[in-house]
């Protein structure tokens, strides 16, 4: 099955069109993704507010920093993980590469 899915998943493009970063050897570890996924997952519930979600993934993804990697193009690689249920179908049904910053995405989002 995987053989036959791989064209597909080949033209999938994310809905960020990431920044350029100097040093594009950085990795994001598993633990920091499951760090905000236990603190910071967002589900897009009625009950749930977009701006204390941002509020809260902004203190979490603060205590990130790479040399040579903005702050920006941290949050942007970041926030995806801290989606689930409507909140990610809504990121993934986005136009690809049609967020072009954080504050693009920061206005998607909370609107």
């Amino acid at each position: 099955m995987g053989y036959y899915m791989a064209p597909w998943a080949a033209e999938i493009q994310s809905p960020i069109l990431h920044p350029l970063v100097a040093d594009n050897n950085f990795e994001i570890k598993p633990a920091l993704v499951k760090m905000i996924q236990n603190n910071a997952l967002f589900h897009g519930l009625a009950n749930e507010s977009p701006r204390e979600h941002i509020q809260r993934f902004l203190e979490l993804a603060g205590i990130l920093k790479i040399n040579g990697v903005p702050k920006e193009a941290l949050k942007l690689r970041l926030l995806p993980y801290s989606l689930a249920g409507k909140a990610l179908r809504w990121f993934n049904n986005s136009l690809a590469r049609s967020i072009t910053s954080w504050y693009d995405l920061l206005n998607k989002f909370i609107t």
